[in-house]
């Protein structure tokens, strides 16, 4: 685990290096509580109650929260590792539900009924014995949390945990700083059209839809379109809403 990357939906040519580099920056600490390996993601407060409604109404419904994209990891396995939970474990597994709870640190069961279920077995294989899920309040956002997912080779009771929160705290500011956009889970796996984010964007100023129209080259019946469309997908009343909410959630 010691050459670090990023996964799917933050990656870029420039930002790459800078990415690594932070990375490798928070690395260091957090090993020394005893983690060799970790990812971290934006994770919306209401994501445990719309997992569990699993509503297709729902605008995080259980395919977006279990996609893989706003994710960093500190490594290709950890990469890897991700990949594979999100795809091949997580439909079915326990932890998945609750460790999207963001109260207090959850650690993942990997025994049922006395026998190694299949988050075990996967992460054994890639020598994990302690799967840990750390959430963190974000500083400025009532809408979404930061969440470290903390690999360890060692059991949980040999782990050093005191500070542990301190120092994920000082990891996150520094991830916030540079991939706040990449990492804010309402900005993922293309839950918005992007032409409807900028219709938005342009409305919160002010603009009428004949002007935005004009400025996106669009009907103003395209406009009408995309900004019922956020509507619809936001639950709110009206276009004032409508902005207030896309402000809240940092879409706009």
């Amino acid at each position: 685990m010691e050459k670090l990357t990023r996964l799917s939906g933050l990656e870029t040519g420039e930002s790459r290096p800078l990415a690594e580099s932070i990375l490798n920056s928070i690395k260091l600490p957090i090993a020394e509580h005893g983690f060799g390996g970790f990812w971290f993601q934006g994770v919306a407060n209401s994501a445990y109650q719309d997992y569990m409604q699993n509503s297709r109404k729902s605008l995080l419904t259980r395919r977006v929260l279990r996609s893989r994209g706003g994710v960093l990891a500190s490594s290709p396995t950890v990469q890897l590792l991700h990949e594979q939970y999100v795809t091949r474990v997580a439909p079915t597994d326990i932890n998945f539900a609750e460790a999207l709870r963001l109260e207090s640190p959850y650690c993942y069961v990997l025994c049922e009924n006395g026998l190694p279920n299949k988050a075990k077995k996967l992460f054994n294989r890639h020598g994990v014995n302690t799967v840990l899920s750390w959430p963190l309040k974000h500083f400025a956002s009532d809408a979404w949390s930061g969440r470290f997912t903390l690999l360890s080779k060692h059991p949980q009771g040999e782990l050093n945990l005191t500070g542990l929160e301190a120092t994920l705290k000082q990891a996150q500011m520094s991830l916030f700083e540079h991939f706040h956009d990449e990492i804010n889970p309402y900005r993922q796996n293309n839950l918005f059209n992007q032409t409807a984010i900028k219709a938005l964007r342009m409305a919160a100023t002010g603009l009428h839809n004949h002007e935005i129209s004009q400025e996106l080259h669009i009907t103003v019946r395209g406009v009408e379109y995309h900004l019922e469309s956020m509507r619809n997908k936001l639950s709110a009343t009206n276009r004032a809403n409508l902005v207030h909410i896309a402000h809240q959630l940092e879409i706009i």
